[in-house]
Formats: structure tokens, C-alpha cells, sequence
């Protein structure tokens, strides 16, 4: 009796421990991303914009669910390459990652809509096609097609420019006959082959041994990325000719989002859009400050004329929209375009006090309906961008110290 007592005790005390081991397992939500943790520019270490919005993410989601998750950050991929993180994540092994668009891609081609080249004039243009009806119903697609479900996005690093080893770029010519590294996506490859040079999908962990080797002449990053893993070291020559707004995507398994509560989704969704916060503030903060960085290390950085601009969107433009309708859809290229040309993305809201009165710049019923989420954009932007400063300057002082 006495030892069918103790048994029945052992059995009750798994019944009750081996619920919590699990669910304790369960809660534990791994994300990873490429990207080196920090930059250093001049003096000062900061976040790079993926550990920023990781980090951003993290806190929110956890304090959200009330410390029922623990959000685990894997930087610089020790857990593989873009590709790979995906299959992971696909395979249920792997909850989240930052996929840049191009990663993304062969999992959800229309993603590809998004790097039709020279077409946001300004970053406030595209998070406003992103964050709005667009940009939920393309995420929403990609969750029901490919299983993985982008939250949010951000300008991961800034406006993406080309660079070389052999010779300056002044214009859409200079291009002829470099061999440029991309991403493995059809659409950056068409961009390249329009002006003439030869696309090379290269993985972005084995980026700065290819360009040191010579396999290949150049690539095409933001000035943030280029510091981050030190390929001013490798590359001789910048033009800033901006051809996309490079993006990383915070994505989760689809199968995973769709195990949460209700609750715990909106906890999700909210702790992404803090994430975006973090990333573009701490972009638009370090953009300018990367590309006199990149001049102090000896690149030969230059600034095209509107003419050379012109040279370099008149070579890619047509031929990349070309392309897309051929291959990925029509309508929905002819949707993006039509949103942009209309003027109602990428507005300014910004208001002045005067006393107790305050006036809008805009009062029209167009900027009312449409330039909502620019001003949100914008404030939060100011935010994160201080935000942004105060994480750095607390990194350089812990480093010095």
C-alpha cells in the first residue's frame, strides 16, 4: 500500500510538473536575423536597426503578455542565413526572423512590388504604402500562400546604393560590365542587368569574402549595412544613387501566430509596431552620419547630379515594371504606382502653437483621409530617433568604461 501511495505521488507530481516544463518550453519564442548587433560610426556604437527593432520587439511583447513569453534574439546568423532561418521557421523549429525583402521572395514572389526602383522620394512615402491597406493586404497574402506571416516592416540600413572596388559611378553608364552582388531576387537582378553590369546572387554572410576575393566587383547596400560588417575595408567606390529603400521584414511562422490567443496576437501586432518605431528612428538618425563615416574611411562617396539621377531611373525604371507585370502581377504593380502618383503617401501633418491655438499646415479633405499615418510616422520617428541616441551613447560609455 505504502508504495502504491508513493507511486500514485510520483504520478501526480509529473501530472502537475511536466504541463509547466512544456508550456515553459512553448513560451519561448527565438528570433534571428543576420545583421551584426551593433555599427560603430565615428565615436559612438549603436543598435544596428534590426537589433533595435529586436530589442524593441522583445520588450513590448513581453510586457504585453505579461512575462508569460520570453523572447529569445539570435544576431548575426548564428542560426544560418536568411534562407535557411525561413525553412526553420516553415519546418516549426524556428518562430521568428527579419528577412530583408529579398530573402523573402522566393517564398512570396509579390513581395518583389515593393523594390521597383527610384520610386519613394522620401522614406515617408513608403512606410505610409507599408503600414496601410496595401501593405496589410500583401503581408496578409504572404501568410495564406507561404506560410509565413510578415508583422511589419522597416528601411532596413536606408536607401540602398552601389559600390565597387574598379571605378567611380557617376552615372547609369559607369555601370557597364561590373559584376554587382545581389540578393537571390529576380527583380534586384533585373535593376542591375538594365544598366548594364552583371547580377551575382551572393549570400550575405559570405558577402565581404566574396568582394575581397574579387569573385565580385561590387554590391548594392545602405551605408549603415556597409559599416556593419566593414566592407568600406573591400569597396573603393559609393554613388548615392538610392535605387530602393532596402527593407527587413519581422516574420513569424504563420502556423505559430496562429497557435496564440486573441490577446496575445494584438500583443504581437503591437510589439511590432514599436519595433518599427525603434528601426527607422534609429535609421533616419545614422543615414547621413554612415555615409561621412564611409568618406572618413577613404571611400570615394559621391552625390549625383539630377541629371546623373535622372540617367540611372530612366535605364531601370520601365524595364523593372516591365518585368514585375510580366511575371509577378500586373494589377498589383499597377496599384502601387497608381498610390504613389496620387500623392496621398509620404504627406507631412506638421502643426504649429501659437498661444493656446493651434492650425494644421494642411486642411484639406485629401490630407485629413490620407496623411494620418505620415504624421504618427513622423512623431514616432522623433522618438525612436532620441531613443536611438540615448541607446548608443549608454553602449559607448558601458564599452569605454
Amino acid at each position: 500500500m505504502k508504495k502504491a501511495r508513493n507511486l500514485c505521488l510520483v504520478w501526480v507530481l509529473l501530472g502537475l510538473l511536466i504541463p509547466g516544463i512544456v508550456f515553459a518550453q512553448s513560451n519561448v519564442v527565438k528570433i534571428t536575423f543576420t545583421d551584426p548587433p551593433t555599427v560603430t560610426i565615428g565615436d559612438i556604437t549603436v543598435y544596428h536597426p534590426s537589433m533595435a527593432a529586436m530589442v524593441a520587439f522583445k520588450g513590448a511583447f513581453e510586457k504585453f503578455t505579461n512575462n508569460r513569453y520570453t523572447v529569445e534574439l539570435y544576431p548575426y546568423g548564428v542560426l544560418g542565413d536568411a534562407a535557411s532561418n525561413l525553412e526553420q521557421m516553415l519546418a516549426g523549429t524556428l518562430e521568428g526572423a527579419t528577412p530583408a525583402d529579398g530573402a523573402l521572395a522566393p517564398f512570396f514572389p509579390k513581395i518583389q512590388v515593393l523594390s521597383i526602383p527610384y520610386l519613394y522620394s522620401n522614406p515617408l512615402v513608403l512606410y505610409d504604402i507599408i503600414d496601410g491597406e496595401f501593405g496589410q493586404k500583401l503581408f496578409d497574402e504572404c501568410a495564406r500562400t507561404s506560410g509565413l506571416r510578415p508583422i511589419c516592416a522597416y528601411d532596413n540600413g536606408g536607401y540602398r546604393n552601389f559600390s565597387n572596388s574598379r571605378r567611380p559611378v557617376h552615372s547609369a553608364q559607369d555601370m557597364n560590365g561590373l559584376k554587382i552582388r545581389t540578393m537571390d531576387i529576380p527583380i534586384h537582378m533585373e535593376i542591375v542587368r538594365a544598366l548594364g553590369a552583371s547580377p551575382t546572387p551572393i549570400a550575405f554572410m559570405e558577402l565581404y569574402s566574396a568582394l575581397q576575393t574579387g569573385v565580385v566587383d561590387g554590391q548594392e547596400n545602405s551605408a549603415i549595412t556597409m559599416l556593419g560588417v566593414s566592407l568600406q575595408e573591400v569597396q573603393k567606390y559609393v554613388v548615392l544613387d538610392g535605387h530602393i529603400l532596402g527593407l527587413g521584414i519581422l516574420t513569424f511562422s504563420e502556423k505559430w501566430f496562429q497557435s496564440l490567443s486573441a490577446e496575445d496576437k494584438e500583443a504581437c501586432l503591437k510589439a511590432g509596431r514599436e519595433a518599427t518605431f525603434a528601426a527607422r528612428g534609429v535609421v533616419r538618425c545614422l543615414e547621413s552620419l554612415a555615409i561621412n563615416q564611409l568618406r572618413d574611411h577613404g571611400v570615394d562617396v559621391y552625390a549625383p547630379t539630377a541629371q546623373e539621377l535622372a540617367s540611372f531611373r530612366e535605364a531601370t525604371q520601365e524595364p523593372a515594371i516591365k518585368w514585375l507585370k510580366d511575371n509577378v502581377d500586373t494589377a498589383l504593380v499597377d496599384e502601387l504606382t497608381a498610390l504613389v502618383a496620387s500623392g496621398e503617401v509620404g504627406k507631412s501633418r506638421l502643426t504649429f502653437a501659437t498661444g493656446f491655438q493651434t492650425r494644421a499646415t494642411e486642411t484639406t479633405s485629401t490630407a485629413s483621409s490620407s496623411g494620418s499615418g505620415s504624421g504618427n510616422a513622423i512623431l514616432f520617428s522623433v522618438i525612436a530617433l532620441v531613443v536611438g541616441l540615448a541607446v548608443g551613447f549608454v553602449i559607448s560609455r558601458a564599452k569605454k568604461s
